[in-house]
C-alpha cells in the first residue's frame, strides 16, 4: 500500500510534514509513502533523518497552492501545484491507496471532487471529522463543509458513510447515527432535516436514533452526528471557540490570584489530561468519505505529531477497505441521479 503526502501543505510545511511522515514509517509497517513537494527541500530534510529508503519516494511538484488561491482556479491554474500532482497520482497509481494533506481544505476538496473518482452512487462526498466526547470515545460529525447545500438523499448517504466508517475502523458496534435539528422531536428541524429524518427512519440496518440537539455533540450518546455543511461547519467551529475561550478564561483567572495558582499546581496532572483528550494532534485529521480512495484533511496547523496520525489514520481507513464497504453498503439508502 502506498500513501502519499502532500509535503508543502499545511502552514509547517515541509518540515514538520516530512518529519511526521517519516515518523510515520518508522513506527508502523505495512505501507510506503510518497512525498510530493519541491524535490530539493523535500531531500535536504530527508538527509537528516534515518528510515528505511524502500519505503519512501519523493515527486517533484514546484508549485504550491495556498489558502488565498481561489481552490478551483487554482487547480486548474497550478498543474504543478503537490496537490494537483498527488491527486492525479492517487487515480492513476494502483498501488496508492490514500493521500494526506493539511493543505487548504477547499483546494483538498476541489482536487478531490475534480481529479479522483467518487464512489459509484455516492450522490456527494462529506469531509467528517473525529471529535472526543465525554465517554472518552469519538465522535464523527459530518458533513462539516464540503456540501453547504444539501439534500436528504445526500445526508442519508452521509449517515450510511458515517456508520461504516464508525463500524470498521473505530470498532463501534451498531454505531447510534443522529440527525443534527434544533430539538430532539421527530417534527422539529427545517424542510431538509424533516425529509432526511423520514429517510433515515426507513433505511434498512441503519442505527438511527433521532433528532439531536449540538449541545449533545460531544456527549457521548452518538457516534455519529449527520448534518448539511453549513450547520455542520458553523457547529464544529463554534465547538473549537467554545474550548478556546474555556482554557482562555481559565488561564487567565489562574493568573489573577496566588490561590488560583496555588490550585492549578494541585490541578496540573487533570488539566493535562484533559488538554491530551482535545489535542488534535493525536486525533489525525477529517476523512473525505464517499471517495474511491482515502483521502485525509490534516489540520492545517499540523505538526509531524499531527502528521503522523493523520497518516495513520489514512492507513487504517484504507487496510479496513472503508471505500469498498461503503461500496457494499450504498444500497441501503435511496438516491437519485447525480
Amino acid at each position: 500500500m502506498k500513501i502519499i503526502i502532500d509535503a508543502f501543505g499545511g502552514d509547517n510545511a515541509p518540515e514538520e510534514i516530512v518529519q511526521g511522515a517519516i515518523a510515520a514509517v518508522n513506527e508502523k509497517d505495512g505501507f510506503d509513502i510518497a512525498l510530493v513537494g519541491k524535490e530539493n527541500a523535500v531531500r535536504e530534510i530527508l538527509g537528516r533523518c534515518e528510515y528505511d529508503s524502500s519505503r519512501v519516494s519523493v515527486i517533484n511538484a514546484d508549485d504550491v497552492i495556498t489558502c488565498d488561491d481561489v481552490p478551483t482556479e487554482a487547480i486548474k491554474n497550478k498543474p504543478d501545484s503537490s496537490i494537483v500532482v498527488a491527486a492525479k497520482m492517487l487515480k492513476n497509481d494502483e498501488h496508492a491507496k490514500a493521500f494526506v494533506s493539511a493543505g487548504s481544505t477547499g483546494a483538498v476538496l476541489a482536487a478531490a471532487v475534480l481529479l479522483t473518482p467518487r464512489i459509484r452512487g455516492i450522490l456527494r462526498p462529506a469531509l467528517a471529522p473525529l471529535l472526543p466526547n465525554l465517554k472518552g470515545g469519538e465522535t464523527m460529525l459530518l458533513d462539516c463543509g464540503a456540501n453547504t447545500d444539501c439534500k436528504p438523499q445526500y445526508l442519508a448517504q452521509f449517515a450510511l458513510m458515517g456508520s461504516v466508517y464508525m463500524s470498521e475502523v473505530a470498532g463501534v458496534k451498531n454505531p447510534r447515527v443522529a440527525l443534527l435539528s434544533n430539538g430532539t422531536e421527530e417534527k422539529k428541524g427545517n424542510a431538509l432535516t424533516k425529509e432526511a429524518f423520514a429517510m433515515l427512519k426507513e433505511a434498512n440496518g441503519l442505527n438511527f436514533v433521532g433528532n439531536m440537539e449540538a449541545r449533545d455533540i460531544l456527549s457521548g450518546d452518538y457516534d455519529v452526528v449527520v448534518s448539511d455543511g453549513f450547520n455542520g461547519n458553523i457547529a464544529l467551529k463554534s465547538i473549537e471557540g467554545a474550548v478556546g475561550c474555556i482554557f482562555t478564561t481559565l488561564k487567565a483567572e489562574i493568573k489573577a490570584s496566588k490561590k488560583a495558582t496555588l490550585g492549578a499546581l494541585m490541578m496540573k496532572g487533570a488539566f493535562k489530561k484533559v488538554k491530551a483528550k482535545l489535542d488534535y494532534n493525536k486525533k489525525g485529521g477529517a476523512v473525505l468519505l464517499g471517495m474511491d480512495k482515502i483521502i485525509v484533511k490534516a489540520h492545517g496547523s499540523s505538526k509531524a505529531e499531527a502528521m503522523k496520525n493523520a497518516i495513520f489514520q489514512a492507513y487504517n481507513a484504507a487496510a479496513m477497505n472503508v471505500s469498498g464497504k461503503i461500496k457494499e453498503n450504498i444500497g441501503r439508502i435511496s438516491g437519485e441521479s447525480v
